[in-house]
């Protein structure tokens, strides 16, 4: 007989779970005992939010089940806020909530929740457990499901007093963390359907998603490309499924962040290849962007994405990688198609240069260009830059460009969360020690977890923080300037110095108001083993790559 904690705690090593992330509550108390008495690392964060931010962050880069602890009531309802980026972006991400004993709960005790009801519109599964034996079952269940199919985010709640008692229930000798569990075929009929359709076509182009990548399939994509002759473009979170500098890559397509090149290729296109990806409102451009008269293939592994919002000639619910693969092995190339190709690399070039003056900008104050610029320069290939949405999100978008195919970059678009950069940033700093992580957060942005520099400094995370700075809700205040010629509460008070925040927390920080100075301070951070925030002082009004109605 074991504590029922113990046994959870040991399903988390037999699953593969190395970090769990959390924040601590007297009902927990159980749970915290196994902890310590385990080989898992728990990192405390600042809040239930930014914990569950943090497991979400850790989920995608470690290709493992992210774990999150908090307490009832409040506690869930912060854990809400990281969930609903997990289930936006089909991130698995196993939420823990310490009930109270059953006896005394919705009898007035603190911290009283219904926890279910909470979390329900968030996750894919919710749990309560009644009995010691049920509470091992039922983490054991939602580890299975969070992992298997399309990946989700996932809850289970354990009273106290059950956590506290003995169970002799032990793991399944088959459990396993890591995702995706399965990877089913797509069919011979479905392959030979493509690879028609892509032997009529003259100007085929692939619209690749985060599906991509969270299937591990960013090389059988880089493969098909390269052998089919057949450019990519990809949605915001889709970033990085290829190399941007490879010919073949043209960048974001869509609203926000994009390359005009990519989105001219879609508008243009006679055969669309939609990967991973739920042809969203950005990525089509209010579903504007992909011709109505030319055939539609879409690849994707949920059921309730797959051709949702196009009609498509072909549609395949299957593995991303086994697919590619798949395509890869059946395809041919076309010498007119990869003339094409290098004609799109070419105009992508032009495109690039063409906003090199502002990339390289010696002007004051900074255009975020020149910082997006000077990043694009000085991170070294395997770095992973995590974005803020918003401003910092679409110049980012349009002019980082991901030296390596995988997962180089990420931003939150499962909720467009601003609040979401450092915390997720910091959790896949955890899950890859060895990498140069990047946070690229607006001031609006960091002010929601700032207090979590200290969980950068405590648990020893390397992490660089750049913080463009422009005293201001930048992407509200055009909006509202654009729309209705007003400008109500987008200001924050001037001066407010990030960098002298970011040392009383124990960071390095450097306020950067020099042009020239970005590049070297960029250097500096990524060569020290301590955080460290830079405040980047840029223009209010500098205008990123948007479409508005």
């Amino acid at each position: 007989m074991a504590r029922t904690t113990d046994a959870v705690a040991a399903l988390f090593e037999a699953a593969g779970v190395e970090t769990v992330f959390g924040f601590p509550c007297e009902q927990m108390d159980p749970y915290y005992a196994s902890l310590a008495g385990s080989d898992l690392r728990h990192v405390l964060a600042r809040s239930e939010a930014s914990a569950t931010l943090m497991a979400d962050g850790y989920a995608r880069a470690a290709r493992t089940i992210g774990v999150v602890d908090g307490v009832s009531g409040p506690g869930a309802a912060y854990m809400s806020v990281g969930l609903c980026e997990a289930a936006g972006a089909s991130s698995p991400v196993l939420a823990l909530t310490g009930g109270n004993d059953r006896e005394t709960r919705g009898t007035g005790v603190i911290q009283d929740g219904d926890n279910e009801a909470i979390l329900d519109p968030f996750t894919a599964s919710t749990a309560d457990a009644e009995t010691p034996d049920r509470a091992v079952a039922a983490v054991e269940h939602a580890v299975r499901e969070a992992t298997t199919g399309v990946p989700s985010p996932v809850h289970v709640n354990l009273p106290e007093d059950v956590m506290a008692a003995e169970t002799d229930r032990e793991p399944r000798g088959d459990v396993d963390g890591t995702y995706p569990r399965t990877r089913p075929a797509p069919s011979d009929d479905s392959i030979a359907a493509i690879t028609d359709l892509l032997a009529d076509a003259e100007r085929p182009v692939i619209v690749a998603g985060e599906g991509v990548i969270r299937a591990g399939a960013s090389d059988a994509l880089s493969a098909f490309a390269e052998t089919a002759d057949v450019p990519v473009v990809t949605s915001m979170n889709g970033k990085g499924a290829v190399a941007e500098t490879a010919p073949y890559a043209l960048g974001v397509v869509g609203r926000w962040g994009f390359c005009q090149v990519a989105n001219d290729a879609v508008a243009d296109a006679d055969l669309v290849i939609g990967l991973g990806t739920r042809f969203g409102e950005l990525t089509s451009v209010g579903w504007t962007l992909v011709p109505e008269d030319v055939p539609l293939v879409h690849v994707d592994l949920d059921p309730a994405w797959l051709g949702r919002n196009y009609e498509p000639t072909v549609a395949v619910r299957a593995d991303l990688r086994a697919t590619l693969d798949a395509l890869a092995d059946a395809a041919t190339g076309d010498a007119d198609r990869a003339a094409r190709v290098d004609d799109l690399a070419a105009d992508r070039a032009d495109w690039r240069a063409a906003h090199e003056d502002d990339l390289t900008s010696d002007e004051t104050p900074v255009k975020p260009q020149r910082v997006v610029g000077e990043l694009n320069e000085r991170l070294p290939a395997d770095a992973i830059l995590v974005s803020a949405t918003s401003f910092p999100g679409f110049f980012s978008g349009a002019f980082y460009e991901t030296e390596t195919a995988g997962l180089g970059y990420l931003q939150a678009r499962g909720s467009d969360g601003i609040n979401v950069c450092l915390p997720q940033a910091l959790g896949v700093q955890v899950a890859r020690p060895d990498q140069p992580v990047v946070a690229l957060s607006g001031d609006g942005g960091i002010g929601y977890h700032v207090a979590d520099l200290e969980t950068a400094a405590r648990e020893d995370l390397p992490i660089t923080v750049v913080v463009t700075n422009n005293d201001s809700l930048g992407s509200s205040k055009m909006s509202q300037l654009g729309a209705y010629n007003v400008d109500q509460s987008t200001d924050f008070h001037d001066g407010v110095d990030y960098a002298q925040v970011a040392r009383g927390f124990g960071c390095a920080g450097e306020r950067v108001t020099d042009p020239e100075r970005i590049g070297p301070a960029i250097s500096e951070a990524l060569e020290s083993d301590e955080p460290t925030l830079l405040d980047v002082q840029v223009d209010p009004y500098a205008a990123p790559p948007v479409l508005v109605e």
